[in-house]
């Protein structure tokens, strides 16, 4: 008796976890001049310079938009690295309908540690957005 119940059951269960998004294209990503790289102040008040080493996105199609993940690869490049430091950054990704007007936001506020001896410093972070059909994206960093 029980094996008659719990198959149908599990069988359901099972069938639950198959369904999949649909992967598609990702609509165009740009970053503005002045948003793609920037010279910032550490806290040591030293500059460094903070730019994007790399971006990959996989984006899925909903209904009347198309959600994204946005990896950022951002780099911090300084001069003096013979001391421990910090640098404020701050992500934004944005989306914008056809009529340029803002439809979704992710802004990420962090402090990235510069270890003492590492002139170069990579970090990767996730972003999310929903993109409208026929949208854009755009990717800063301050």
């Amino acid at each position: 008796m029980i094996k008659r119940t719990m198959i149908p059951v599990l069988f359901f269960l099972n069938s639950c976890t198959t369904f999949e998004k649909e992967v598609v294209d990702c609509p165009k990503l740009s970053s503005p001049k002045n948003a793609a790289e920037v010279i910032v102040n550490s806290e040591n008040n030293l500059p460094v310079y903070i730019g994007f080493r790399g971006v990959e996105l996989l984006c899925f199609k909903n209904d009347n938009y198309i959600s994204m993940k946005a990896s950022v690869n951002v780099r911090a490049i300084r001069k003096n690295f013979m001391l421990e430091d910090y640098v404020p950054v701050k992500l934004s990704i944005v989306s914008v309908d056809s009529k340029k007007k803002e439809y979704d936001r992710d802004d990420f506020f962090y402090s990235q540690f510069l270890l003492k001896g590492s002139k170069i410093v990579d970090r990767q972070t996730d972003l999310y957005l929903d993109i409208p059909n026929g949208g854009e994206v755009f990717l800063g960093v301050k």
